[in-house]
């Protein structure tokens, strides 16, 4: 039994089945996480984890050997995953002011 052979039957050799997961577990998490300003942002992360891994899954359900994909789909999340790290630790992307909240409002306005 190959490694991916599971994600295939999960999948069932159709792309839509990912796409509506990831929809879905960005909603959840937006929902779960309502109060954090970085919600936005982990549901599209989590998001874009599930369409990778069904397109990793469709792939090898196409017969694409698994001897490609893997270090191409390692490369693209070690990549991504190393961008990310560096904008965060250089405070590139700071959080989104909270609903609600006053902050960038002028005083006395």
């Amino acid at each position: 039994m190959d490694v991916t052979e599971p994600a295939i039957h999960l999948v069932g050799m159709s792309p839509v089945i990912p796409a509506v997961t990831g929809y879905f577990a960005r909603e959840g998490v937006g929902r779960a996480m309502w109060r954090s300003p970085y919600a936005p942002l982990l549901g599209r992360l989590v998001a874009a984890i599930v369409w990778g891994c069904g397109g990793l899954a469709s792939l090898t359900a196409l017969g694409i050997p698994a001897a490609i994909i893997v270090p191409i789909a390692a490369t693209v999340a070690t990549v991504v995953g190393l961008t990310l790290a560096i904008i965060f630790a250089g405070g590139l992307i700071r959080p989104a002011p909270v609903a609600g909240s006053r902050a960038g409002v002028p005083v006395g306005g």
